[in-house]
């Protein structure tokens, strides 16, 4: 086999684009996926498992369970030899019991040495505007293959994964909206105000300690005082704050249809007693 690249999807640019507002290809956080990367070697049986997302050129492990070295983080090319590189191909996953009897794995180099993993499970993560953003992969020394009641439960693993996925962009969206929108209405306020005179005004929303030189603007324009060695907010500097309509609300929930309208983690949950 050749060191060609993996074919890529159809919607590999905007698949791509949609993995990177996703925030963790560069940042990949993985104490919040590791439970199912546990989970899914559970189920599995298998020896490995790791949750990756993949940019235009890398695969990107963001938690892993069962390899010696520390894969999360790391970036890993999308060639041909890349297994999992192909399951992102497909809505289905990618299931061969023995990969040295499979006709286009078998002369893979490492199952030539001897030193690659025999059984295999690919599971595309599938987000709700049907891009698979990454997957979730088994390995497992010898053969190994997985019972339909363990498809059923992977596959709700990884539409759980997808779902916290569309959460996380949506809300950096929702975030992104709001902290603009208050730019805009801080400096409606005064024009005059800079960036710096914004970061100023949240570090006091956030009783964050700042210095009057630094409020010396907001100061003299009546949006805080000093009290007592202390810069606070006045009842006009309150009032646009309020303007400004920054309060925390409830991450909105992304309703699913059809067979994704289960509870999803609670029913995986409750299929594992």
């Amino acid at each position: 086999m050749s060191l060609e690249l993996a074919p890529r999807p159809a919607n590999e640019e905007i698949r791509a684009k949609t993995v990177v507002s996703t925030g963790l290809v560069d940042s990949p956080e993985p104490e919040l996926f590791q439970i199912y990367s546990d989970l899914a070697k559970d189920i599995s049986g298998f020896d490995k498992a790791s949750f990756s997302l993949y940019d235009l050129d890398f695969q990107c492990p963001i938690s892993s369970t069962g390899y010696e070295e520390d894969r999360n983080g790391q970036k890993y090319a999308r060639d041909s030899l890349n297994v999992c590189s192909h399951v992102i191909l497909d809505s289905e996953p990618l299931l061969i019991s023995d990969l040295s009897k499979d006709n286009t794995w078998k002369n893979h180099p490492k199952i030539l040495n001897g030193t690659g993993s025999l059984g295999y499970a690919g599971f595309p993560v599938i987000n709700k505007d049907n891009y698979a953003l990454g997957t979730l992969c088994m390995l497992n020394k010898e053969p190994k293959s997985l019972n339909q009641n363990q498809v059923g439960l992977l596959k709700k693993i990884t539409a759980n994964i997808a779902l916290l996925l569309d959460l996380r962009i949506e809300q950096k969206e929702i975030t992104t909206k709001k902290i603009l929108d208050s730019l805009v209405n801080f400096r409606k306020f005064d024009s005059e105000l800079s960036i710096k005179d914004f970061e100023t005004f949240m570090s006091l929303t956030s009783n964050l300690k700042v210095t009057s030189i630094s409020a010396k603007k907001l100061i003299d324009l009546g949006l805080c005082k000093e009290e007592n060695s202390n810069i606070e907010l006045t009842k006009i500097g309150r009032e646009l704050l309020s303007d400004m309509q920054l309060r925390t609300k409830p991450m909105k929930k992304i309703k699913l249809s059809g067979s994704q309208a289960e509870n999803l983690i609670d029913n995986m949950f409750e299929e594992l007693k």
